[in-house]
């Protein structure tokens, strides 16, 4: 983000204000209430000691008995400068900079949209925001809690396109290399990579999972280093093989079909979703071969890509809810759309999926249909039709330069 970016919008200040009073109030309240846990952070932050100490980090229950640590040994160098702490200074340096990185994200999101998506752009950023913070502000208040990575993972993700689009393919492949190193599932992004023949970005990935993965061996040396990674690979096979997600399609498919369901459909699920990706790259690159300037359309077509599948992936894999955090790139495409457009009906409709996807909270539904609500996939499913709806309208756009309506 540019600081010319803020400085040029008078009441930005508003969203900043807002966001970041909710979420210091989150942080009293957490402390009040005894519910400052942090549990995935615990897990985060007891696993980088075991690596530093020379001990188990993988088949290790930390904290809760389903604390086990499931991302690669590379990830916990990120961590280890939290373990030199104590864990309380550690879990409340990590939660602001989780609320940071939450305040920060929108605006590289926004620079995407407005310099390489839409023709035209919007004067209400600070309305932009604001709604979109409060889209998802139900599943951040749960990454929170856990003191979960989703928010930074997609970050990064944002990141690595924003470098994409401007022309900067190395740095783009060394952060997606280390958001796939925390959460392999991610690799499925690499279509776009493929497909829009982004070889340096793609060696930027490959030198990074080398290198990164080759960190550890500093530490715990080659060998150790090594089975590690084979530890890794296992727990996330487990995980996979184990996890009860709510929200996933091969939950739906088991709740609303068949329960015998066998294992083996998850991957034909996740094969899908890259037939998915496949059909969308087919109608963009028609969309690009009938424009005058391809540049422009393309730029827009391979930002529709990239955000379709970070926000698609929750349904393909089992995950936790927070993970649909994910969706905020595709939430706000719509949010401009409908401030664009302000027309009724669309809003309505966007409300409404926006109550399934973010508004399912025991506090404010209480338990029995908080639970009613959960176990029938609704998070999913709006997610589904949220990504849908972005389709519909990424098809009535055509992109150019970046101008205000």
């Amino acid at each position: 983000m540019d600081m010319s970016d803020i400085k040029s919008d008078k009441y930005l200040w508003k969203f900043l204000v807002i966001a970041g009073l909710a979420l210091l109030t989150d942080f009293i309240f957490e402390n009040i209430n005894h519910r400052f846990w942090l549990n995935d952070f615990k897990v985060y932050y007891s696993a980088a000691g075991a690596l530093w100490n020379g001990t188990t980090v993988y088949g290790e229950a930390f904290g809760l008995s389903s604390g086990f640590y499931k991302y690669s040994p590379a990830t916990l160098i990120f961590f280890i400068p939290h373990c030199l702490l104590p864990y309380s200074i550690a879990s409340i340096l990590h939660f602001f900079s989780l609320a940071a990185v939450m305040i920060y994200v929108p605006f590289v999101i926004r620079d995407i949209l407005r310099d390489h998506y839409f023709a035209r752009w919007i004067r209400q950023e600070n309305l932009l925001f604001i709604l979109a913070f409060i889209c998802v502000l139900l599943h951040f208040v749960k990454e929170l809690h856990l003191g979960n990575i989703t928010v930074v993972l997609l970050l990064l993700l944002s990141l690595s396109l924003r470098s994409l689009l401007r022309s900067q393919p190395v740095r783009a492949g060394i952060l997606f290399g280390i958001v796939v190193l925390a959460k392999p599932f991610f690799l499925i992004l690499i279509l776009p990579l493929i497909f829009r023949k982004q070889w340096k970005a793609l060696g930027g990935f490959a030198v990074t999972l080398v290198v990164m993965s080759l960190l550890p061996a500093l530490l715990v040396g080659l060998n150790r280093d090594i089975q590690l990674h084979v530890e890794w690979y296992r727990a996330v096979f487990d995980h996979n093989a184990n996890y009860p997600s709510h929200n996933s399609l091969m939950y739906m498919i088991q709740y609303y079909f068949d329960p015998g369901v066998p294992g083996f459909v998850q991957y034909l699920i996740i094969a899908a979703g890259a037939l998915a990706y496949t059909a969308l790259y087919y109608f963009n690159r028609k969309r690009e071969r009938e424009a005058m300037d391809n540049t422009l359309v393309s730029r827009a077509s391979m930002t529709a890509e990239w955000f379709f599948l970070i926000a698609i992936l929750p349904d393909l894999v089992k995950t936790d809810s927070e993970h649909f955090l994910s969706t905020l790139p595709v939430i706000m495409v719509l949010l401009v759309f409908l401030i664009q457009r302000k027309q009724w009906l669309p809003s309505i409709l966007f409300v409404i999926l926006i109550f399934f996807y973010g508004g399912n909270s025991t506090d404010l539904l209480g338990r029995d249909l908080s639970d009613f609500l959960f176990e029938r996939a609704l998070i999913g499913i709006s997610n589904l039709l949220l990504i849908v709806y972005f389709l519909i309208v990424h098809f009535h756009y055509r992109p150019g330069t970046s101008g205000q309506v």
